[in-house]
């Protein structure tokens, strides 16, 4: 599961494995498509831009490759 903290609110987004996103704070929390409609739970509004980047195709990390090919070397 990924999870990252909202900077601005502070909420935290938990992708679930169905492929939603939880968004939870103050004991509260919601779940999220992947594009931040709202599908249930007590919190009604996330970040659309979050839920997209943490539910979204994951690409490999770019510095990680480029290590990984010099040490083959």
């Amino acid at each position: 599961m990924r999870t990252i903290k909202h900077p601005l609110s502070g909420a935290l987004y938990d992708l679930i494995d169905d492929g939603t996103i939880e968004v939870s704070k103050d004991g509260r929390t919601g779940r999220f498509n992947n594009s931040g409609k709202w599908l249930d739970g007590d919190i009604r509004q996330a970040d659309p831009h979050l839920c997209l980047w943490i539910a979204g195709k994951q690409l490999p990390n770019r510095f990680q490759q480029a290590a990984a090919a010099l040490s083959d070397n």
